[in-house]
Parts: structure tokens; C-alpha cells; sequence
């Protein structure tokens, strides 16, 4: 009778362990459910070179909306299939615009929204 109860009891804490220890794990994943069944995309299904690529959105990644998220994300995949000197040139072409003004970089916008609205 001795051994059945302590046997009980090694498995009872046994598995409370396990279930604490898998608490942080499940939070995540519910998480990551919960952003799914919102057509969210987690940041934790990028592949490793898609997060590589969006580092600097990791910590907005789930604030955004799914299509925001699908835009990004196919940048992402456009930019991966730049060869080097189109990167280059793009990277620089972001140098200038982070020197503009707030109004010119409104304008520039507002220019681009006209020009491919025209082209739908």
C-alpha cells in the first residue's frame, strides 16, 4: 500500500512539472493559434531567412493586419531575388528619402499612390 502511494504521488509531481514546464510553451502557442485564426501570419512560421530579412518589424509583426503582413512579407521575397547592385541601388534611394522632409516624403507618396492607381 506504501508503494502504490508513493508511486502516485512520484507520478503526480512528475506530471505537474512537466505541466509547468510546458506553460511558457503553451502560451506561445496559443498565442500563435489565436493570431491564426485572425489570418494573422505568427512571426514564429517566417522561415529563418524571411525573419533574417524583417528583423526590424519583429517587434510590430503581430500588431499588423494580415494584408500589411502579406505586403512585407512578399518585399521580403522581392528583395531576397534583387541581385546586388539593384539592392545597393535601392539602399541608397532609402538614404535619400530618409533626408527629405515630412512633406516631401508626403508628396513622393501621394505621387506614387496617383502614378500605380493609374496603372489598375
Amino acid at each position: 500500500m506504501m508503494k502504490m502511494n508513493t508511486r502516485k504521488a512520484w507520478l503526480a509531481a512528475t506530471f505537474g512539472i512537466l505541466l509547468l514546464g510546458s506553460t511558457a510553451g503553451a502560451d506561445s502557442r496559443v498565442d500563435r493559434l489565436y493570431l491564426a485564426g485572425k489570418g494573422h501570419i505568427p512571426w514564429q512560421s517566417l522561415s529563418p531567412e524571411e525573419q533574417q530579412v524583417l528583423q526590424d518589424y519583429r517587434g510590430r509583426w503581430n500588431e499588423y493586419d494580415t494584408d500589411r503582413q502579406q505586403r512585407i512579407r512578399e518585399g521580403a521575397r522581392r528583395w531576397k531575388h534583387l541581385p546586388a547592385e539593384k539592392r545597393h541601388k535601392v539602399e541608397q534611394k532609402h538614404g535619400e528619402y530618409e533626408q527629405l522632409s515630412p512633406e516631401e516624403r508626403r508628396r513622393l507618396r501621394d505621387e506614387y499612390r496617383r502614378r500605380h492607381s493609374q496603372d489598375r
